[in-house]
């Protein structure tokens, strides 16, 4: 596979106020994302106000500091992955199949020939975006959803809990039964990976897309929800410190 684009490996479009601190960026959603902004640009950000933001979904790779983007995946039996639920089949298959090829490009373009082998699979699937003004990778430490509803100190949330409130404040309102039937189901002992997976063959390919998405990029990096507004100011300084920079 022969790939001449970034835009042609999976990734998925956020609209979002974006945030960069050095070579970090945080994305900030909700009613009272504005003012997250305010605050995050007094702390020393470079911030864009809200738009549509373009992420890629990289794995890292065990002899090189940079990860590699993916585009698809052929297992050992040749069957080729070309969706955003390979990382689900990576989850379950890698030890079994650790010759399966996956297709991508690194950050400088180039197209390494890798295996699953060849990849460190002990760490998460990184989520980088490009920067704006100077055109620049930064690798997605959080995401932080402001809302006015939240009450009281910042708070952390759970995987698939992330998952399902992002696809709850993201997608549109005719895709809410979908998120809500997924909830249920989470609700009542499933994870969010098999209940993807139950609807795989019956729901459309975009939205399944940006479902497993979210699912991914929570495993990623950490989604915490917050009220800017109620005065806890000492919370925007800290959300810079979910992860350390990474530097090539």
């Amino acid at each position: 596979m022969n790939y001449q684009s970034f835009d042609q490996l999976l990734h998925v479009d956020v609209r979002c106020v974006q945030a960069i601190a050095g070579h970090t960026a945080l994305l900030v959603i909700g009613d009272c994302a504005s003012d997250m902004a305010c605050q995050l640009t007094e702390v020393g950000c470079v911030v864009h106000p809200e738009h549509d933001v373009r992420l890629w979904f990289g794995l890292p790779i065990l002899t090189a500091p940079f990860p590699l983007f993916v585009g698809a995946l052929v297992t050992e039996r040749n069957t080729i992955l070309q969706h955003m639920s390979l990382f689900a089949w990576i989850e379950d298959n890698a030890i079994d199949q650790p010759r399966a090829e996956v297709f991508g490009l690194t950050p400088f373009g180039e197209q390494p020939v890798l295996f699953l082998r060849d990849l460190d699979l002990d760490q998460p699937v990184e989520v980088w975006l490009q920067t704006p003004q100077p055109t620049n990778w930064a690798r997605v430490i959080g995401v932080v959803i402001a809302t006015a509803q939240h009450a009281g100190e910042r708070r952390t949330l759970a995987l698939d809990q992330a998952a399902l409130s992002l696809m709850q404040r993201t997608l549109p309102a005719d895709a809410q039964p979908f998120v809500a039937d997924l909830a249920a189901e989470v609700g009542q002992g499933s994870t969010l990976k098999a209940a993807l997976r139950r609807r795989r063959k019956t729901t459309s390919e975009a939205l399944m897309n940006i479902c497993e998405a979210w699912r991914v990029l929570t495993r990623a990096t950490s989604v915490v929800q917050l009220n800017p507004c109620a005065g806890h100011n000492e919370q925007v300084s800290e959300l810079l410190k979910l992860a350390p920079p990474k530097r090539w």
